[in-house]
């Protein structure tokens, strides 16, 4: 075999151990997500917290909802969350600029009246321009400022909160009534928790209605509902596979800005979040870890599978696109801003293990696409054996749907949230499509936040909101 045949076949092996150590990190996640459902008492995934409801234990919350024209869904959003079965909870609602009615809509509803409370400019942001205060419920105050983005109004928010506790929250979210419990149990329970982050669902399709889903159901149509069906279930996966295995290692260091609380302590100390990076929420994650380890100070991060927050997802491809090229180019900032904490002694399971996977992940669409092209042609040329082209089929084909169907099925038998079967199976026949019939879309999208993050875009791009009362129980 002459040298170019030979750097081919070397290249092709070099393809093969990618998927090999991907996919046994893969499996590991999805080990550590069925261990710990089958293990974990069924009252404790599905029974009432009356007893941390009525502890004094139970350390208060300010919830951050950061806005930016949200006048369709911003008051039933904020109604919900006042309404949230929590002892003592604050909300801070931060008008980031927004030059639509938001700001009136937020006054008229809820009797806001402009206060001189104290605000301190503890972490640096856009000018404030007023903070008001609620005559109808003492727990509910807005700040409204100019417009920096959705870190710089987290990080006025922050300035604000007076509770040893806070919880992002977006407005277009849903929170199930005793999330707050569920994902401030580790809190209680370790004194060392300093963050903890609970699961996002997709409420596309589900009856919602005063800020509550009221029954959760898939979207109806099969096929013009395609482009949501395929987020379901890569949400499934994500959350309840992709992160219980690294909160095991402490080193969770996603926690989605839609759903996260955080000691309000260590976000000032690290400088709260960075506008810098359009992963504001993995970032912040990261710079804890950093900042905590350097310190030296015991701390862990923690995923609980079982409080759910529901979300709306773009419903075409044209919105999913532009949100998973900002997710990539997101990642791939972060990772290239704290590249200095690879293989870092000091940063343990963090730096040997958790960001190297994501590495892979960042460049695990470019390798795809070289194995598409490549492997096939080598085979066919006689260059590479069959068994070998056949574990390259197995671990870049049929392992992926595999792990779709498990977190499906290990999803809806140890936190069922769907109630009906035929939704059940709905999902088992998107998971088993979903891998074949998308995934080389989301490579494609993937690819593109590569290029991206290369030309150095930063701006997040438009986003669009349906809002849940245009679609009550629709698709």
């Amino acid at each position: 075999m002459t040298w170019a045949p030979l750097i081919v076949v070397y290249v092709a092996y070099l393809i093969l151990a990618f998927y090999v150590v991907l996919y046994a990190a893969y499996l590991y996640l999805a080990f550590c997500a069925a261990y710990d459902a089958l293990s974990q008492p069924r009252w404790l995934r599905q029974g009432a917290f009356d007893w941390q409801y009525h502890s004094v234990a139970t350390p208060p919350i300010t919830l951050l909802v950061p806005v930016h024209n949200e006048q369709a869904t911003v008051v039933e959003s904020i109604r919900a969350l006042l309404g949230l079965r929590y002892p003592r909870l604050e909300v801070i609602v931060v008008n980031d600029g927004s030059d639509d009615h938001t700001l009136e809509e937020l006054i008229r509803s809820f009797s806001l009246r402009r206060a001189n409370l104290i605000y301190e400019p503890l972490l640096t942001t856009q000018p404030v321009l007023g903070v008001y205060l609620s005559t109808l419920d003492a727990r509910l105050r807005v700040i409204d400022k100019v417009r920096g983005g959705k870190s710089d109004a987290l990080n006025a928010g922050i300035n604000l909160a007076r509770t040893p506790w806070v919880c992002s929250v977006d407005a277009d979210s849903v929170l199930e009534e005793d999330a707050l419990l569920r994902v401030m149990r580790p809190v209680i329970e370790d004194a060392r928790v300093v963050a903890s982050s609970g699961v996002i669902r997709v409420a596309n399709g589900c009856q919602v209605a005063g800020g509550r889903v009221m029954r959760v159901q898939l979207p109806r149509q099969w096929l013009r509902a395609w482009v949501v069906m395929m987020q379901v279930v890569e949400y499934l996966r994500g959350f309840l596979q992709g992160r219980l295995g690294w909160s095991w290692l402490n080193g969770v260091v996603i926690i989605s800005g839609a759903f996260g609380v955080f000691r309000t302590d260590v976000l000032r100390q690290v400088g709260g979040y960075s506008s810098a990076v359009v992963a504001e929420d993995m970032e912040i994650v990261v710079r804890i870890h950093r900042y905590l380890r350097r310190q030296r100070q015991p701390y862990r991060i923690v995923f609980v599978p079982d409080p759910v927050c529901w979300t709306e997802v773009p419903p075409a491809l044209s919105p999913l696109a532009r949100q998973r090229r900002r997710w990539h180019r997101g990642l791939a900032q972060v990772l290239w801003l704290h590249h200095d904490l690879f293989f870092r002694v000091s940063m343990g399971a963090v730096g040997f293990v958790v960001l190297p996977y994501f590495v892979l992940e960042l460049v695990g669409p470019l390798v795809e696409v070289l194995g598409y092209a490549l492997l096939p042609l080598t085979w066919a040329l006689g260059w590479l054996r069959w068994e070998v082209f056949r574990l390259y089929l197995l671990l870049a084909f049929l392992l992926g749907i595999f792990l779709s169907l498990w977190a499906v099925l290990l999803g809806e038998f140890s936190y069922r949230r769907y109630p009906r079967w035929t939704e059940i199976l709905k999902l088992v026949a998107y998971a088993l499509l979903e891998f074949p019939a998308t995934h080389l879309i989301m490579v494609t999208w993937r690819l593109q936040g590569g290029y991206e993050f290369l030309r150095k875009r930063k701006e997040w791009g438009a986003q669009q909101r349906i809002g849940f009362r245009a679609r009550l129980g629709g698709s």
